[in-house]
């Protein structure tokens, strides 16, 4: 039998593959309800609560444009045209990392390789699975958009279009990660963390720079349109998939169908067309580039752990000698797996895209009085993705380090005091992105000092109380017979860790949203009343004394826990 026939019989694994896959998922997400329902209840209604945030804050942007039609001609298509700009650059990112880990980083390829369904049907099975994987948040967190433009749409056909430029859109990254995930791993696998953090740092670097000098508000606001308009005009170029997708949801939103259709028709074309060239060029390249990445692996050059910690353990200059080692293992171990510092990555990324599109509204907010609103929101946004990280990565620390207990037993320190080097961990990384989101938010609006040095002071405190519960919970409730991250973070430890954070976060983001309120419309650099800066320093004082809390009663209970 000829090779194209084995491959024609082979074919029809691919639909077994697809319900293999699918009945996997199906037992999972009834695993994770029968283990811990409390969690797929309380994800659930963060998720209502964000997808309602989401439509009050597009609700009253297209409240702004509502006010000034003619600007809003213009400005509607910009906005859309720079969503979709931002979801490329992102999904093509997330996509790279899934599909790089899902084909070259598993030992699920290794077997399927191994198995009789051919490389065409790998490759095309692990494509559909990171664009499912990295996209579902994104079609959800869509959806408030969709609701406030169809507010304004002329006809309930709107709906359909929307929903059908979205889905047709988001191939069109996938195929680009895929092929950004094999050029990885056939030309990079020895350097793929350092190449990745280095593209993800470039692109950063360039969006925080171009943001700033592209949005600076002009005392004239004539000249300041038509200098913004000649600076962002780049993004709306026809042989751009952005401009197809924003420029069909334009025209069905002003009841245009017909060339709305077209712009479909032409965005699933291109969808695709680059999906079928993206799988079958992989696909048949795929085995150079496997061996290249297994190579790469395994014949990685291992340098041995100074007896300071190297670079990671400089950081941590801090802590006594035997801790240090321990912070920066668990530091050179975040930095290289890209599942953990990607989602992080993506996370900034998009918030750092939204900071740097604030200041076009900053006359309307000085006026309004929502200067220091908005920073507020900032500041509920960061912590709410600070919440999410340390349950989701910082809380299985304490339970991955059960098989190692020995190992720990025989440091020259007590076992409790293991907490202070997992505790300067998770304070390193969410500080570094917490304050690095705070401070530019504070810069881009131009926030008085006084109100500046209380968010990032209450940004400290929310890392503190933060990393205290995931560290100090994750030691009393931990999960020594798993090495499963994922199940980990989901298990009770992981659920009572979720809701304690929410609680904090929650508790002082109403204290400082109250003194927010109270302030609002003081001027600039007046110091707000005694009443206001007492509730949030209290606020603050609050959260470091319940993460110490934690943090005591974890190190208490691991000192003595036994394997």
């Amino acid at each position: 039998m000829t090779t194209t026939d084995d491959q024609q019989a082979t074919r029809p694994l691919l639909g077994l593959l697809l319900r293999v896959k699918l009945r996997a998922l199906s037992n999972r997400f009834r695993q994770s309800i029968d283990e811990s329902p409390m969690r797929v209840y309380v994800a659930a209604a963060l998720v209502v609560l964000i997808w309602f945030g989401l439509y009050w804050v597009f609700r009253m942007v297209f409240s702004q444009f509502d006010r000034t039609p003619l600007a809003a001609t213009v400005a509607i298509p910009m906005v859309l045209n720079f969503f979709f700009v931002a979801i490329l650059l992102m999904l093509t990112f997330s996509n790279a990392i899934i599909a790089y880990g899902a084909l070259f980083g598993r030992e699920e390829s290794d077997y399927l390789l191994t198995a009789p369904p051919c490389t065409l049907d790998i490759v095309t099975l692990k494509y559909l699975e990171s664009v499912a994987l990295s996209s579902w948040s994104l079609v959800l967190l869509g959806m408030p958009l969709m609701v406030v433009m169809a507010e304004r749409a002329e006809g309930a056909e709107f709906y359909v279009l929307f929903m059908a430029f979205f889905l047709a859109f988001i191939p069109i990254p996938g195929a680009l990660g895929l092929f950004l995930a094999w050029l990885a791993a056939r030309f990079f696998p020895r350097r793929l963390m350092g190449t990745m953090a280095a593209i993800g740092g470039v692109v950063l670097a360039g969006c925080v720079i171009w943001g700033m000098r592209s949005f600076r508000v002009d005392t004239a606001a004539e000249v300041w349109l038509r200098s913004f308009l000649a600076r962002m005009s780049f993004v709306e170029s026809a042989f751009l998939p952005n401009n197809w997708a924003a420029s069909g949801i334009d025209h069905a939103m002003s009841g245009q169908l017909s060339e709305s259709v077209l712009y479909l028709g032409v965005t699933l074309a291109n969808a695709f067309f680059l999906s079928w060239l993206a799988v079958m060029f992989v696909a048949k390249y795929f085995d150079a580039a496997h061996d290249r990445a297994s190579v790469g692996v395994t014949a990685m050059r291992r340098c041995a752990a100074t007896a300071g910690g190297g670079i990671a353990g400089t950081i941590f200059f801090y802590l006594p000698k035997p801790l240090r080692l321990i912070a920066a293992k668990d530091l050179r171990t975040f930095v290289r797996d890209p599942m953990q510092w990607s989602q992080l990555a993506i996370l900034v990324g998009l918030m750092v895209l939204y900071l740097a599109n604030i200041p076009a509204f900053q006359v309307e907010f000085a006026t309004s009085g929502w200067l220091r609103m908005i920073p507020f929101l900032n500041l509920c946004a960061t912590s709410l993705i600070l919440a999410t990280f340390t349950c989701r990565f910082v809380f299985p620390l304490m339970s991955l380090e059960g098989r190692q207990l020995w190992l720990i037993g025989m440091l020259p320190t007590p076992r409790g005091h293991i907490l202070l080097a997992k505790f300067a961990f998770a304070m390193t990384v969410t500080l570094i992105v917490a304050l690095g989101a705070m401070s530019l938010a504070t810069v881009m609006l131009k926030l008085d000092a006084v109100w500046s040095i209380i968010h990032l002071m209450i940004t400290v405190a929310i890392c503190c109380g933060l990393c205290g519960f995931a560290v100090g919970i994750g030691a009393r409730l931990p999960m020594f017979d798993q090495s499963n991250v994922a199940r980990i973070a989901n298990g009770p430890g992981g659920t009572t860790s979720l809701l304690a954070s929410i609680v904090l976060v929650a508790a002082v983001l109403t204290a400082v949203g109250v003194a927010t309120w109270q302030s609002k419309d003081l001027p600039v650099n007046v110091i707000p009343d005694t009443g206001s800066v007492l509730l949030c320093v209290g606020a603050g004082v609050g959260s470091v004394a319940a993460g110490v809390i934690a943090l005591a009663v974890g190190a208490k209970h691991f000192a003595t826990v036994e394997v």
